[in-house]
């Protein structure tokens, strides 16, 4: 970027009809300049000011010096104040040029911050350099400038169109990613559901089997219980007489227990002679 014409616009102040002190601070502020003495010229500069707050050319000098000093808003401060009171179509398009120059390097301090406003001071650049090669055509270091604010504002232009479709395409892939995963989660609810609604079936059924079996167990026992009460009931009773008789064999029973309970020991015995018991001799019919 070709640097502030300041020397142009000294000499046209040079020129004009002022005062021999403010002439003479002029010429020595001019010469600070040069050498790059930019603190010792703007002194003078603002001594100059005081002397002649209304001269345009002083503003735009000390607008220079700021600007060479890295001071950029009190730079653009200064041109803007000097604006108002310039007539001269050079001093104007040195006066836009300058105003250029500073939304340049605006642009470039926020470019490097990776801030979106950067286009924004490169797009001020270039309508100030525009209207600098309005009043003055010919000039090839305005052309110059003006080309490179215009590449610069173009590639913050695509660096962000590139930015939006990164995040539009980031933002796809996650919006693909979201449906995704509540479409498996959908999934998984189904399948937990069904799952659920089986596990509940095999468990009404064997719930089901086992009150059938349980009922099953209850109608067998209940029926065991009614066949024992039916055997019980259909037992006829014994008469009179059949109780009488049993009876009797008890009694007799207990008398032959009584009867032969001291000979235990014989009756265990083996006989001694075969046949003797209830044997008898036969007679004889003569």
């Amino acid at each position: 970027m070709k640097t502030f014409p300041i020397i142009a616009i000294l000499f046209l102040f040079a020129g004009a009809s002022c005062a021999d002190q403010i002439y003479t601070q002029n010429k020595q502020a001019n010469k600070l300049y040069k050498n790059g003495d930019y603190n010792e010229a703007l002194k003078l500069y603002d001594d100059m000011a005081v002397e002649a707050p209304n001269e345009p050319k002083i503003k735009m000098n000390k607008g220079s010096a700021h600007a060479q000093l890295g001071d950029l808003d009190k730079a653009e401060e200064a041109y803007n104040s000097a604006g108002a009171g310039l007539k001269d179509k050079r001093a104007l398009a040195d006066l836009y040029y300058n105003l250029g120059n500073i939304k340049y390097l605006q642009g470039e301090h926020l470019a490097a911050k990776q801030d979106q406003g950067a286009s924004e001071k490169y797009k001020a650049a270039l309508e100030n350099y525009c209207k600098s090669l309005g009043l003055r055509p010919r000039d090839k270091d305005t052309k110059w400038n003006l080309q490179l604010a215009n590449a610069k504002m173009k590639q913050m232009q695509n660096q962000q169109n590139q930015k939006n479709k990164d995040d539009k395409n980031k933002d796809n892939r996650q919006n693909k990613q979201n449906q995704k995963d509540q479409n498996n989660q959908d999934k998984n609810k189904d399948q937990n559901k069904d799952r659920n609604n089986k596990d509940q079936q095999k468990k009404d059924e064997q719930n089901k089997d086992n009150k059938q079996q349980d009922k099953n167990n209850d109608q067998q026992k209940q029926n065991a219980g009614n066949d024992q009460n039916k055997q019980q009931q259909q037992k006829p009773e014994p008469t009179p007489q059949q109780q009488k008789q049993e009876d009797m064999k008890k009694d007799e029973a207990k008398k032959l227990i009584e009867l032969y309970s001291d000979d235990e020991h014989d009756l265990n015995k083996k006989p001694e002679k075969a046949g003797v018991i209830g044997e008898r001799k036969g007679e004889k019919d003569w």
